[in-house]
């Protein structure tokens, strides 16, 4: 059977992503075809998440294995000549699927498609059961899961719940009284939340986050806490809006962007829009400003700021549901995984804790197959012992 254009085009673009050679034009292709249809987004999640060990395409899976094994084995070589470091793109596969990318695959992944489904609504459901905490200013803890509609009263305002969010709704133009006090949101391992603020400002916050609030902003500068990490979406206002992660301050004039605190040493902040200054309580009188696709990092106990150049995207990609690594260390990897699959992790030697990897991992794929896709590149095992994993070379 041979292809139309349209499809020949389709399939050039999924495997220049699976290879991470898209050029700019050509990402925005993918991005187009991949919006036109959740049937293209389920087709291309399936070959990007395709497990060789388990066969297609008239190749068993000891064969896929096979060619597994050879490809990782050249990327090795090729990186080290290049590069004389590791760094394995894990999520690709790239020579087996240009091998294994046919019509037939196309018919395996469909039959797959009911037991897939049924994996991933067991996995979802099990992370449903993290239940984020609202501690309010009288210091009562509300497990929000179990709640739903009205939380509280405030003037005239009121807070609500919805799936996996918290709204505060407050009277504007000067209606009502503004209402005094903090409120914290506590999101366990495994979990993620979504708050929006009463001017409007909607924060999303990933696993093993605490996020500290005004019910409502009555002082002239929009202050907020975080300990983790949150995305941002602030809504324009005249008074600015500020972060406070560890000793660091972010200060937003309307604005898209990130802020991991996960490190007590390094703060991160990546914009994706607008505009931000970054200080800290070491060198208060300086202000870092960064733009769009830029991130700055600030040492907390020097209070030293670097910017660079980043894919923005890629820091947001937790929001979208996805694992986005690019040139990470296993280390700061496993760091991610452990928050979202509550597990801990034991480095079994210094080596293997910097191995570097690239690529992106559904957040709802069940751990074991991380770690599988992991264990496949050859630089690294793992031994599960109940909640505790042990890594090693």
């Amino acid at each position: 059977m041979e292809k139309s254009n349209d499809e020949s085009l389709e399939w050039t673009l999924i495997k220049r992503s699976l290879t991470e050679e898209l050029t700019t034009e050509e990402r925005l292709q993918l991005e187009t075809w991949l919006n036109e249809s959740s049937a293209h987004r389920r087709y291309y999640d399936r070959i990007v998440g395709f497990d060789p060990s388990e066969g297609v395409s008239g190749l068993s899976g000891e064969q896929c294995e096979e060619e597994l094994a050879q490809y990782v084995t050249l990327i090795r070589k090729g990186k080290r000549e290049q590069q004389k470091k590791h760094f394995i793109i894990f999520t690709r596969y790239a020579a087996v699927l240009f091998v294994l990318l046919t019509v037939g695959i196309y018919f395996w992944y469909q039959e797959r498609g009911v037991s897939e489904t049924s994996q991933k609504t067991m996995v979802l459901a099990v992370k449903g059961k993290v239940q984020p905490i609202l501690v309010t200013e009288e210091g009562t803890r509300i497990e929000l899961e179990q709640q739903g509609g009205l939380l509280q009263k405030i003037s005239d305002g009121r807070i609500t719940s919805e799936e996996n969010a918290i709204v505060y709704n407050q009277p504007t133009g000067g209606k009502g009284q503004a209402v005094a006090g903090l409120h914290t949101l506590i999101i366990p391992r495994g979990g993620e939340y979504r708050v929006t603020l009463a001017d409007g400002t909607i924060v999303w916050l990933n696993a093993e986050t605490e996020f500290s609030y005004p019910v409502s902003f009555t002082d002239s500068l929009r202050a907020v806490k975080l300990k983790g990490e949150a995305y941002f979406e602030v809504a324009k206002d005249a008074k600015p809006f500020e972060v406070q992660v560890n000793d660091v301050y972010v200060r937003v004039y309307g604005t898209h962007f990130n802020v991991n605190g996960y490190d007590n040493e390094r703060v991160q902040t990546v914009l994706l829009s607008g505009s931000v200054g970054v200080s800290s309580l070491k060198n208060p009188s300086v202000e870092q400003m960064i733009r769009p696709n830029e991130m700055v990092e600030v040492n907390v106990s020097t209070g030293v700021c670097e910017v660079k150049t980043v894919d923005a995207a890629a820091y947001v990609a937790w929001k979208e549901g996805y694992f986005s690594f690019e040139q990470e260390t296993l280390e700061q990897i496993m760091a991610k995984l452990s928050r979202w699959y509550d597990v801990q992790v034991v480095f079994e030697n210094e080596e293997v804790r910097t191995q570097r990897f690239t690529g992106r991992v559904d957040r709802n794929e069940n751990f074991q197959g991380v770690l599988n896709l992991l264990q496949r590149t050859l630089l690294v095992k793992f031994k599960v012992e109940g909640n505790r994993i042990i890594v090693s070379k």
